[in-house]
């Protein structure tokens, strides 16, 4: 572990500017949520906010530990969900603009 006023700061950095962009695609979301795209938005703010923890925690402990790589697995998990459903999402409206 890293003990520097720099690893500090850009960690609080890191922990500020993550809290912020959850609130926001929140709030996005919030917005969007009847559209076809709101469950994509709902799943990009899940992906966001444990990408951002996940490279917190990686800032804070040692990289090569079983949690970190479990954690690893599920977030690239989550990603594949994430691109499959934004395909789908877009067919799906292509779909119906092609048919009305």
């Amino acid at each position: 572990m890293v003990n520097t006023s720099a690893h500090t700061l850009s960690t609080l950095f890191a922990v500020i500017t993550a809290t912020g962009a959850g609130f926001l695609s929140i709030l996005y979301w919030q917005t969007l949520r009847e559209s076809p795209f709101g469950i994509v938005i709902a799943l990009l703010t899940l992906t966001m906010s444990a990408m951002i923890v996940y490279h917190i925690v990686l800032f804070l402990v040692k990289p090569d530990t079983l949690f970190l790589n479990t954690l690893r697995s599920a977030l690239y998990t989550v990603v594949a969900i994430f691109l499959w459903l934004v395909v789908a999402t877009h067919r799906r409206i292509k779909n119906s603009a092609a048919e009305g």
